[in-house]
């Protein structure tokens, strides 16, 4: 026998000894004592096959070819071994194309910072589980009367309050999207099922097949104010300033959206109706429409501060670009600058108008239901009937553990009085209301300051010197309402202008646990007094608030 051969059927014989199983040790034992025999007789035909080279070698055989015998059928166990060979390696392929093919279908599960996640093998499908918890302290300092309570000369401003510990959000979010180019996002907040607009805050499909351009549908913040649009985990302060306060909060709507990178870069993915990451973005869209401050159901009936289900008709069109120009240009300093205008038009048909309150203490600044009383006239419900517009220009800017953000708005609507409005006096009044906010904060700790929040260089960890992020904030923020306004409503009960002052310190624990502190100071004009004849400044108000959030 060749040395191939042997070496062919040495190697059969070691893998039939590797493809047995435990199950099969009986026939490893005969195998085995076979396998020695049949070794042995290798030996000695290979000894042989040496001595005849040499006799070859010598001269001693004879020059004439021998007569090789015809090769012998294989032995009966050779043909057993070489079945259950080909046995055995059939259940292997099987075997692994089964388990391949389950393998496949595993998807990956994750867990960490940012939240659960279950993405499938091939990617193209992912769902992630988060959440935020806030709690909050409030308590108001000094005398702050600040709020109405009774009627005519028998009524008074009594104290702002109470002081109180509340859960401001207890939110569950579902997000994540299904081939590759659907995103979803459906978020529930248990913390205000006293209000069902506010129950459901955000519910949206998001098709992103290119970043050019992309469709949202459901319900969502609308594009216009800058600081509205940042996230709920992520703004600076506890409460938004009296800019966010003239755009709409949440509402259901479609909207186009896109973006643009740079020359020489390509633009990311982004979803929802706000964009951070790129260059250029947009967004055009039209939504039921709900006033300033407002919510929308999203379920098909009218909004919850809609009078009139016709309204569900007279739709609301808003649209925004944004810009940061100097990415990716080299200039550090100025690569997060961003700058954009946003505005909103509408033709409501008496529309329920929301009252402005204040940012930390929520008091009612505006009330749209105290109107003037003329010859004894029962008090109208004041609504919004007739065009409707905003304008928000904003900028941010971000330079490592810097961070600015302004914007300013002028909300236009059409205020009508209701049964006062028999009088031409009080119908068809346009109400142009302004305000502005302006923030600067800095990250002690020197973490990059961004728009999307603050990421600790350290996790909290005293025993390990340790103590997480450190942000220091002020903001300046005022409302100015119109003149106007004072011919239907009465200005012993709503001010013409509030200015606030707010002072912020942001403790980041870690990437997701976060502990903040916020004192504000809001002086008046108008707002109280006897009646409309007699118009005091309300008392300026006072308040001191603290929050523990958990978000991820």
């Amino acid at each position: 026998m060749k040395p191939l051969q042997r070496t062919a059927l040495a190697s059969v014989i070691n893998l039939i000894l590797l493809g047995m199983s435990s199950a099969q040790a009986a026939d490893t034992q005969a195998l085995e004592k076979r396998i020695r025999e049949l070794e042995t007789r290798l030996a000695k035909m290979d000894q042989l096959e040496r001595r005849l080279e040499k006799l070859d070698q010598a001269g001693l055989l004879s020059s004439k070819p021998l007569a090789l015998a015809a090769p012998a059928a294989p032995s009966p166990e050779v043909e057993k071994l070489n079945r259950k060979v080909n046995t055995l390696e059939r259940k292997l392929e099987v075997q692994d194309e089964v388990t391949t093919g389950a393998l496949s279908k595993i998807p990956n599960f994750e867990a960490g910072a940012d939240g659960f996640r279950v993405t499938s093998t091939d990617k193209k499908h992912q769902l992630r589980i988060g959440g935020t918890l806030q709690t909050d302290y409030r308590t108001f300092l000094g005398s702050n009367a600040a709020v109405w309570t009774g009627s005519g000369s028998s009524g008074y401003y009594a104290p702002a309050g109470p002081d109180s510990v509340f859960l401001r959000q207890g939110r569950i979010i579902l997000d994540g999207y299904v081939y590759s180019d659907l995103y979803f996002k459906i978020m529930a907040d248990f913390a205000q099922t006293s209000n069902t607009a506010n129950l459901l805050p955000d519910a949206y499909l998001d098709y992103n097949y290119h970043p050019a351009a992309s469709l949202l549908v459901g319900k969502f913040k609308p594009s216009i104010s800058l600081e509205r649009l940042q996230g709920d985990a992520d703004t600076v302060f506890l409460e938004r300033s009296f800019a966010s306060n003239l755009a709409p909060n949440r509402d259901a709507g479609i909207q186009i959206h896109g973006a643009f990178g740079t020359p020489g870069y390509k633009a990311e993915r982004a979803t929802g109706p706000i964009d951070s990451k790129n260059a250029f973005t947009y967004q055009v869209g039209i939504s039921d429409g709900t006033g300033d401050s407002g919510n929308s159901y999203g379920n098909g009936v009218p909004p919850n501060n809609s009078t009139s289900s016709s309204f569900a008709s007279d739709k609301e069109f808003d649209g925004r670009i944004f810009a940061q120009p100097f990415q990716h240009t080299g200039y550090s300093w100025l690569e997060g600058l961003g700058l954009g205008i946003a505005g909103s038009y509408s033709d409501p048909n008496h529309q329920a108008i929301n009252a402005q309150r204040t940012l930390l203490g929520q008091s009612q600044l505006i009330d749209y239901g105290s109107t003037l009383k003329p010859g004894g006239a029962s008090v109208g419900t004041v609504t919004s009937n007739g065009a409707s517009h905003r304008i928000y220009p904003q900028a941010y800017w971000y330079a490592g553990p810097f961070g600015l953000m302004g914007e300013y708005v002028e909300s236009t609507q059409t205020l009508n009085g209701g049964s006062l409005a028999a009088n031409s006096k009080y119908n068809n009044i346009s109400q142009t209301n302004k305000a502005a906010q302006f923030q600067v904060s800095y990250v002690v700790t020197g973490e990059d300051n961004t728009f999307t929040g603050i990421k600790p260089m350290r996790n909290f960890d005293p025993l390990k010197g340790s103590w997480g992020a450190l942000q220091l904030a002020g903001r300046w923020s005022e409302l100015t309402v119109d003149s106007d306004t004072f011919k239907i409503l009465d200005p012993s009960k709503s001010v013409s202008k509030a200015t606030a002052a707010t002072f912020g310190a942001n403790w980041f624990l870690n990437k997701n646990a976060l502990i903040r502190l916020d004192y504000e100071q809001i002086l008046f004009n108008g707002g109280a007094g006897k009646d409309a004849a007699h118009v005091q400044n309300r008392p300026s108000e006072q308040i001191f608030s603290s929050r523990f959030q958990l978000a991820f």
